[in-house]
């Protein structure tokens, strides 16, 4: 188990694939120069032979001073290490010569005698070059490269022959072979040393990154990562970091969360078991006492009811698991609904409900969720409503894709540090909770999860002691295609 999890490390792999590459050129390296340095070599002295031998006849057959062409002639033939011959054939006879390589080198004549199969050569071939190879020497294993032409000048026909030796392939492969090994020793030797370095730079970062993370695994979220030098290194180490304070934020609503439902759902229970007492103990004959306590018991029940339907629906509705059913409806009737529902509760309170909506107001969603996200909205401002005791209802028409709902109330407001958290379930703004006395404390977080199913805008506008304005925005229809439909 151990030796695989040396394998699969990233220090091990990136030495690994350091050494790899360095192999690959090292073999590379081979191929071209053991394997292709035999045709690499024939070529270049090809070419190298016909540059000489065409410089050979620019110098011969130009208007230069015979004098100074022959100095020049020997300059070349022996700074090049060669031998040349300029022949007539029309007239068979050969015009000049000069050789640098003596009688051990020189194929193409020896003692001003020229060798006549490089002339038969030339004579029958169709071509106007000719390249020849092999030990043309007598006597002499020495490998040699001829190169002739054919020039014609003033209607007479010459031929320019030249040769140069090959020095041993074999020697110079050896030679190659011998630095080749000493070169891939050195090359290895570095490569295994920048590898392990290498290696070590990238790992031991992520390392480190890696012991800091599994603190998170015993709930420590105090993740201290050092400054790594490298951008995607420091990046991930970044990212770890964000995420431990984040799982903290949510360990701790969790936290609170559990608190709270706790609390919830203990109250009413310990209510229903108090009463049942009472009626148990004393009032079971008092018609009046019993029926009383009865109402009691009911209202609790319904409290811790409507507290673990509100909390399904919200859990559904995040998970994706209720349908999304999208259908035109009448939002003006939708919002005369909430009106006509929240009046009478909130005279009892002495508030009044002021509506102020357009008509024909057709929105595409779920009348249903939309009717649910007012009710709610409207109920949050009776809890807070300010001296004037006034809430406003509004809905209106923003542009021709959106119609934008508004409720408003005069109240203590919300600081602006609060506004981005009211929305989650069980906010607390004091951060001292106290069960709510009507609702299940779930309202805006069902509201946020219904009217992001529905892809609308949603918000607060706030300012301490000014009051609170929510409001969603949701995509209209053209009334002509409702009509149509």
């Amino acid at each position: 188990m151990k030796k695989n999890k040396f394998i699969n490390s990233l220090g091990f792999k990136s030495w690994t694939y350091f050494v790899l590459f360095a192999l690959s050129i090292l073999l590379l390296l081979q191929f071209f120069q053991l394997i292709l340095l035999e045709p690499f070599y024939i070529g270049t002295l090809k070419r190298e032979i016909k540059t000489f031998t065409n410089n050979v006849s620019d110098i011969f057959f130009s208007e230069a001073e015979m004098k100074e062409k022959n100095y020049l002639l020997y300059s070349l033939t022996m700074n090049n290490n060669a031998c040349v011959i300029v022949f007539d054939s029309t007239n068979s006879t050969t015009v000049s010569g000069f050789d640098a390589l003596g009688n051990s080198g020189c194929a193409i004549y020896n003692n001003s005698v020229v060798n006549e199969r490089f002339i038969e050569v030339l004579e029958n071939t169709d071509k106007d070059e000719i390249y020849l190879q092999g030990d043309f020497i007598e006597l002499s294993d020495q490998e040699i490269m001829v190169y002739g032409k054919k020039i014609l000048v003033n209607d007479q026909e010459y031929y320019v022959i030249s040769n140069i030796t090959l020095q041993s392939i074999n020697i110079i492969k050896k030679t190659i072979q011998n630095q080749f090994i000493l070169i891939s020793l050195i090359v290895l030797s570095l490569s295994l040393l920048i590898s392990l370095l290498f290696s070590k730079i990238i790992s031991q970062p992520i390392i480190r990154i890696k012991e800091e993370a599994n603190k998170l695994t015993y709930g420590n979220y105090e993740l201290e990562f050092e400054d790594t030098g490298i951008n995607e290194v420091q990046e991930l180490a970044d990212t770890i970091d964000l995420a431990a304070k984040e799982i903290s934020k949510v360990e701790e609503y969790r936290n609170e969360l559990m608190a709270n439902v706790s609390h919830d759902l203990k109250t009413p229970l310990t209510m229903i078991k108090a009463y049942a007492e009472m009626i148990k103990d004393i009032s079971g004959d008092n018609k009046e006492k019993r029926e009383e306590h009865l109402d009691i018991i009911i209202n609790e029940t319904d409290s811790l009811n409507t507290l673990v339907s509100d909390m399904l629906n919200l859990s559904k509705l995040q998970a994706g698991a209720i349908s999304v059913d999208s259908e035109s409806f009448d939002l003006t009737e939708q919002l005369y609904n909430c009106y006509y529902r929240f009046e009478p509760l909130a005279a009892l309170e002495g508030v009044t409900i002021e509506l102020n909506c357009e008509p024909e107001l057709i929105a595409m969603g779920d009348a249903n969720k939309i009717q649910e996200v007012l009710n709610n909205f409207v109920n949050n401002a009776l809890k807070h409503y300010g001296e004037d005791k006034k809430i406003i209802l509004k809905g209106y028409l923003k542009n021709k894709d959106y119609i934008r709902v508004e409720v408003t109330d005069h109240g203590t407001g919300i600081d602006e540090e609060s506004l981005p958290y009211i929305w989650d379930r069980y906010y607390k703004i004091d951060k001292h909770y106290q069960r709510s006395k009507s609702g299940s404390g779930l309202g805006l977080a069902i509201c946020r999860a219904i009217l992001e199913t529905y892809n609308c805008k949603y918000g607060v506008i706030s300012k301490i002691d000014k009051g609170s304005t929510f409001y969603f925005e949701i995509p209209t229809i053209d009334l002509d295609k409702v009509e149509i439909l």
